[in-house]
């Protein structure tokens, strides 16, 4: 049977840190058949996506996925929970997917997972140091970041994988496969040299956010060496 990896993402636009990490997820994963679930139009925040879903598509098709499907709205410009489950239960419902891969900024599997288990199960003790935090002024997301913390007194090993963007999300999507009781399995790809906000290039690589603001300042003389050649004659 053939096997089929899941990818959740926006690719505003497809550069070539997404290339790696399709690459590396197809290599790793070993499978025959790639299905993306990205947003369309508008993406987290409710921002507009910098070209329209037809194009997102037809980047990511001409760099290896097989199939792209777009991700709801409703779920795109939602919260990374909600961003995180509807693209979840869209690749589980298709009931061909037998892993999902994603980008964090560590490659600590097992700390997410255990983060994942933790806000799933929501034991007293994470219960009480939420709300006593939540009482106190602080944000929600912050309140339990600092619960999760004390719950695994482990500064060193999970200090700073919730303060980062692509961790969050990863921490979301194993959430929704424990709750959804899927069957895919969750496969991990560690981000290199640029992270979710950098503002330089390394390399040939830069993060989306750069590109975007490369392209808001019309310095489309670089954009060359951060995209795949298929991306950048799209775009």
């Amino acid at each position: 049977m053939a096997r089929v990896l899941g990818i959740i993402a926006e690719y505003n636009p497809f550069h070539n840190g997404h290339l790696y990490h399709l690459q590396k997820s197809i290599q790793e994963t070993e499978c025959d058949y790639v299905i993306a679930i990205i947003s369309g139009n508008f993406v987290q925040r409710g921002n507009s996506s910098v070209i329209n879903k037809w194009k997102k598509a037809e980047m990511a098709l001409k760099s290896g996925v097989n199939l792209v499907i777009e991700l709801p709205t409703i779920y795109s410009i939602s919260s990374a929970e909600n961003f995180a489950f509807g693209a979840i239960k869209i690749l589980n419902e298709l009931k061909i997917v037998k892993s999902v891969s994603f980008g964090t900024e560590t490659g600590d599997m097992a700390a997410l997972n255990n983060i994942a288990n933790l806000l799933v199960q929501e034991p007293k003790k994470y219960q009480y140091i939420l709300q006593d935090e939540l009482k106190m002024g602080v944000s929600f997301p912050k309140a339990r970041e600092i619960a999760v913390l004390k719950v695994f007194n482990d500064n060193r090993r999970y200090g700073n994988i919730m303060s980062s963007p692509n961790n969050i999300l990863a921490i979301e999507y194993l959430k929704s496969i424990k709750r959804l009781k899927s069957f895919m399995k969750p496969h991990l790809v560690k981000r290199e040299r640029v992270f979710y906000n950098d503002d330089a290039v390394v390399d040939d690589f830069a993060s989306a956010t750069a590109i975007r603001r490369l392209l808001s300042r019309n310095q489309t003389e670089d954009l060359s060496r951060v995209l795949p050649k298929s991306s950048y004659e799209i775009l």
